[in-house]
């Protein structure tokens, strides 16, 4: 169908996705940030050695598209660890956009002189980028600990729909985690479910 029935409004639908999966988050201690707080240590060096740890996790996702256009959304989301191990997870809070690489992001409906027209992608797939304030638990040799840190990503996927206003959405992204007392590399894998407002 041509664009041009696209510009007489915009009656693009925003869209809520749930989705389950896993992510894994690398992390290592900045070692300008550690302190040899053992005194029993005999040592000219006053830093500690920097330890590195591996968070995964299955954890839940909500994610919301809003002032969708035909090839692009924006989008709020938030990520909370369901099940781990030993406590470790990431929480996770931001935002982003989707560019949609088919001819149509989202559901269309077109009103004209009392007729009512929809249009549904059967299938779509995007890439996106995002960005967002983080929270991670994670476990050493030593202790449990904790930092906050901003999270810098890409992620690309792809929607299968199902009937006029659901889908199966299958998701995988990669992101920069810098943090107050760390850095680390996250990368998720997700599906679930997408509904149309």
């Amino acid at each position: 169908m041509s664009s041009n029935v696209f510009a007489a409004g915009n009656g693009f639908h925003d869209v809520v996705s749930f989705n389950m999966g896993m992510i894994s988050h690398s992390v290592t201690e900045n070692e300008s940030t550690l302190i040899q707080t053992d005194d029993s240590v005999q040592t000219e060096d006053t830093s500690a050695v920097a330890a590195s740890s591996a968070v995964s996790a299955i954890s839940f996702n909500l994610n919301w598209e809003f002032k969708t256009e035909q090839k692009k959304s924006y989008f709020v989301q938030a990520f909370v660890p369901m099940m781990t191990t030993g406590g470790a997870g990431v929480f996770l809070g931001g935002v982003g956009m989707n560019w949609y690489l088919n001819d149509m992001g989202s559901k269309y409906t077109y009103v004209q002189n009392g007729t009512e027209l929809t249009i549904i992608p059967k299938f779509k797939y995007y890439w996106g980028a995002s960005t967002g304030i983080g929270y991670v638990v994670y476990n050493t040799e030593s202790a449990k600990k904790s930092d906050v840190f901003f999270d810098l990503g890409v992620h690309g996927g792809g929607v299968y729909g199902i009937g006029t206003n659901r889908g199966i959405k299958l998701e995988v992204g990669a992101s920069r985690a810098t943090g107050v007392a760390t850095t680390g590399i996250k990368i998720g894998f997700f599906l679930g479910m997408t509904q149309y407002l």
